[in-house]
């Protein structure tokens, strides 16, 4: 299980070498090349990120910052995080330890490049926006420690509790959220790409998806998974993956929507030995009014995918429905 879903569950009930980010990867760079001579992207990639996913306002119209900002802006979430042990604990988790740290310098103040003001574009009328992480984590920081903020804490302390529909997929071991686009998160930021003469693998610590390039239509559009239904093509030297199908069950990107129309493009371009572009297009006319665009770099690692595993057998859930069902009672 994710990190981030079990930290959000709680409240509610080898590095590499730091190397230049996109603008900066090596234009004499030529890869190397797979049996049928496409670029060999395979491996496992960390696309953790100080960046954050929407510009702070204190960023204004400025689409870089200086590393002394960037570094600042990760020890205010660290700061967060730790916080949340003041309402919550969660020594167990190991907040210490969550891996949510670039091992790409990037210093843009967004992850979102399109709208350019770094910002998710308007919501389409009468759609609804949980509050991303970002926005609790920097609501916890302008609390300043006061528990929690009385405009979250309808989303992080719902009621009632006493029905397995008042809990989440993630909460009940379902699953987090759908992987496509890839988005950086408290921990677990990581993809392992296997590529093959006819088809590229993306896999996850959640989630894998198998992308035909062969050619071969999309499913019907009556066919929908949690993950979708991707293909991929090669563009040049980047590998393209169009992912669509998408079940109406996870939310379509930071919380708002739902995920039925969600069309999502990624691109994935090798700029160096441990440098890859990501970026990925979302199209989503149910949720939002226009595109959104997000881009970050990934860095190649010494690292393995391991098996997800949920909390065992799901203890919580257990509790606080048995708990309900005694109130009842009473």
């Amino acid at each position: 299980m994710k990190v981030r879903t079990l930290l959000l569950a709680v409240i509610v009930s080898g590095s590499v070498a730091l190397v230049s980010a996109a603008p900066g990867a090596d234009a004499r760079y030529k890869g190397p090349r797979t049996a049928d001579g496409h670029p060999d992207l395979q491996g496992t990639w960390n696309f953790s990120s100080n960046v954050p996913f929407e510009r702070p306002s204190k960023f204004g119209e400025k689409k870089t910052a200086t590393r002394e900002e960037i570094e600042n802006y990760g020890k205010g979430k660290d700061a967060a995080l730790k916080m949340v042990a003041t309402f919550a604990p969660v020594e167990a988790i190991g907040i210490e330890d969550l891996d949510h740290t670039s091992h790409v310098e990037d210093l843009r103040t967004s992850l979102i490049t399109y709208p350019d003001n770094g910002r998710l574009p308007k919501l389409v009328d009468g759609v609804a926006r949980q509050p991303s992480v970002d926005q609790i984590l920097e609501a916890l920081q302008d609390s300043k420690g006061g528990g929690i903020p009385p405009a979250l804490a309808g989303f992080l302390m719902p009621a009632p509790r006493d029905s397995h529909q008042n809990f989440s997929a993630a909460e009940r071991c379902l699953i987090g959220a759908a992987t496509a686009p890839f988005q950086p998160d408290l921990d677990g930021n990581y993809v392992q790409i296997i590529q093959s003469k006819t088809s590229v693998a993306l896999l996850s610590d959640t989630d894998r998806r198998i992308a035909p390039l062969d050619g071969r239509p999309p499913l019907s559009k009556n066919f929908r998974t949690w993950s979708g239904d991707a293909r991929a093509h090669w563009d040049g030297d980047t590998l393209v993956v169009e992912t669509r199908n998408f079940n109406n069950r996870t939310r379509s990107l930071a919380g708002a929507g739902l995920s039925s129309q969600k069309v999502v493009t990624e691109r994935f371009t090798r700029r160096s030995a441990r440098l890859l572009d990501y970026e990925a297009t979302i199209v989503d006319p149910g949720t939002f009014t226009d595109k959104v665009v997000i881009a970050f770099p990934m860095a190649l690692m010494d690292a393995r995918i391991y098996e997800n595993a949920c909390h065992e057998h799901n203890y919580s859930l257990a509790n606080a429905l048995s708990a309900a069902r005694k109130e009842e009672h009473k």
